[in-house]
């Protein structure tokens, strides 16, 4: 959704947890949560180490993530990009986080799409061959081709979730897209200007291969077809952050980041088309 305003927020009363980063990287995530007049939220910072503190820019992902999604019609967790105060082990830090709401409705339990496939796959079915049984294709498709777009490095089994109510599943909608784009770049900007935008792989999916174009490569070009005519520029790209990208004095990201992502995104755009010919 982008940013709330531009106030720096007393966040210094949450307790944070570490969390490692599954991509095989350095550091770890540190995440919170806090009830609110009836209502959950969940927060989570980029990478965090007690040496260099919060670094990176993984939250900034989420939002583009989160603009591409809604330009593609594909249901995913809406995150707040917040400026905020935040206290870790007694130290306190100027940062920028993410806040999302709890999207399990009452009564609903989740779990991992991991767990789901051992409990509910026949015996010696492989996973896709599950997906196709269950018809669950459509949303496996919209994740390929999110993931491919944002170049998601990180759509492990328990980044897909399901959600269980008195024996009615469905599937929770997309979520954690932080470690993609240009994240392993953390704060380099030159290293953004070099980097591979055009990068396949390897990554760690749960379902499909280790190559984000063999998984696209799994989606009907009818669907593709039916994509052409969605526009990803900056104003897509960028929608909720206009004031953090056009502002010196709050700079969340190097400033090559902005042109990075926009180039990294038009070529991906483009090579889905060349795919697909």
């Amino acid at each position: 959704m982008g940013m709330k305003d531009n106030r720096v927020l007393d966040l210094t009363h949450l307790s944070w947890t570490l969390s490692r980063n599954s991509s095989g990287t350095a550091g770890s995530f540190l995440k919170s949560y806090e009830e609110s007049e009836g209502m959950k939220y969940y927060y989570k910072m980029s990478n965090f180490d007690t040496i260099r503190g919060v670094y990176g820019h993984e939250c900034i992902n989420e939002i583009v993530a989160g603009n591409i999604a809604d330009a593609l019609n594909i249901s995913h967790l809406q995150y707040d990009l917040l400026h905020a105060n935040v206290k870790v082990n007694d130290k306190i830090y100027e940062t920028w986080l993410t806040r999302s709401s709890d999207f399990k409705k009452s009564g609903e339990h989740k779990l991992t799409f991991e767990t789901y496939y051992e409990v509910k796959r026949n015996s010696g079915e492989d996973v896709w061959s599950f997906i196709v049984r269950d018809g669950l294709q459509e949303y496996f498709y919209q994740i390929f081709l999110l993931d491919y777009l944002i170049c998601n490095r990180d759509r492990h089994g328990a980044n897909i979730e399901v959600l269980e109510k008195k024996g009615v599943y469905r599937l929770a909608p997309v979520f954690d897209n932080g470690l993609s784009l240009l994240f392993s770049c953390y704060d380099d900007g030159e290293a953004m200007e070099k980097f591979d935008f055009l990068k396949d792989g390897p990554v760690n999916n749960y379902v499909g291969s280790i190559s984000l174009g063999e998984n696209l490569r799994k989606i009907p070009k009818l669907i593709i077809e039916q994509i052409k005519t969605v526009t990803l520029d900056e104003k897509v790209l960028f929608k909720g952050m206009e004031q953090l990208r056009n502002s010196e004095e709050i700079a969340a990201v190097p400033m090559q980041y902005w042109t990075c992502i926009k180039k990294m995104v038009e070529e991906r755009w483009n090579n889905i088309e060349k795919i697909f010919d």
